[in-house]
């Protein structure tokens, strides 16, 4: 006899208003928590599902994890959505139970295991200004990236996990992990694959942002003075290459060319990462370099993210 569960996770920060996506029923509890209760069922009360993480792993934990990981990925594509990343949780609130229990005892199945504890899942969620459905409508646009395998939520997971991460440094490795895949990714949708890492960057930045979008983003850098931080930090390729010098003579024109001013910030990031990846702890003032970095690159990748997902990249 088949076994019949209900398991309700709770989601914070959450949604506004209760909404149904596919299988998953949002709704606010009494105490205006974001939750989701999901059922599903199982075969026997010991079965084993085949996907199971370890051999102790009854099929209900199995398939709660399953749900969780989607739940996860509705609420990276908000995320994108946005253009806004920080940490998920998703606990379950109320573990999973049986609800044919009379019946199955009934029919004389053996309840005699214990149901599975489970312990809290840190995941990461979203603020919560726009609706999951408005965001799902907009992630289904991108079926160009199917063949990509699923490329926007690739990167929008080292996006999310880059939020928790401990310090500066690793930080801005895991968000350059991030840039990597994308630009990676787009080059090779446009048939640029053989390219060095600079031109891919130039290439993605290129294609993916405009004029005026590059303007909004250099606005916001020079108002929390990155741009000049990069500039005095005096960056140089092992090759001789003037990053930081480059950038200024564009940076500081009366008319500037805001994507270009763009491109040559990003090589300059580039510079930083190679000196973080290669050098490690030799380099100087690593920690305020990997800030200054980051303070670039997260908003090219969130918005280069987030036009890869709206553009028809063919």
């Amino acid at each position: 006899m088949r076994c019949e569960w209900e398991v309700t996770f709770q989601i914070s920060p959450g949604v506004s208003e209760p909404e149904t996506i596919g299988d998953y029923h949002f709704f606010l509890d009494e105490k205006n928590r974001t939750c989701v209760t999901v059922r599903f069922s199982t075969e026997t009360y010991t079965e084993k599902h085949p996907e199971r993480t370890n051999d102790s792993e009854y099929a209900e934990e199995t398939i709660c994890n399953q749900h969780i990981e989607k739940i996860k990925d509705l609420l990276l594509i908000r995320m994108v959505y946005q253009e806004y990343f920080q940490p998920i949780n998703i606990v379950i609130s109320k573990k999973p139970f049986l609800l044919n229990r009379e019946e199955l005892k009934q029919a004389g199945t053996k309840l005699l295991r214990p149901v599975y504890l489970f312990s809290e899942q840190v995941i990461n969620t979203v603020n919560t200004s726009n609706r999951l459905i408005d965001a799902l409508t907009f992630y289904k646009q991108r079926a160009h990236l199917e063949t990509k395998d699923d490329a926007v939520l690739r990167i929008s997971r080292w996006l999310e996990f880059c939020e928790s991460a401990p310090g500066d440094v690793e930080r801005f490795r895991i968000l350059w992990s991030a840039f990597n895949s994308l630009f990676t990714i787009y080059a090779d949708f446009k048939g640029k694959s053989r390219k060095d890492e600079k031109e891919k960057i130039k290439i993605s930045i290129g294609g993916l942002i405009t004029s005026e979008e590059a303007k909004d983003i250099i606005t916001q850098l020079n108002q929390q003075k990155t741009i000049d931080s990069l500039i005095s930090l005096n960056i140089v390729s092992d090759y001789g290459d003037a990053f930081s010098e480059n950038l200024k003579t564009d940076a500081k024109s009366p008319n500037p060319d805001y994507l270009l001013v763009l491109k040559k910030a990003a090589r300059c990031v580039y510079g930083i990462r190679n000196e973080i990846f290669h050098d490690g702890p030799r380099v100087d003032d690593i920690e305020e370099k990997a800030t200054v970095a980051r303070e670039l690159l997260a908003p090219v990748i969130r918005k280069c993210l987030h036009k890869m997902a709206t553009t028809d990249m063919g």
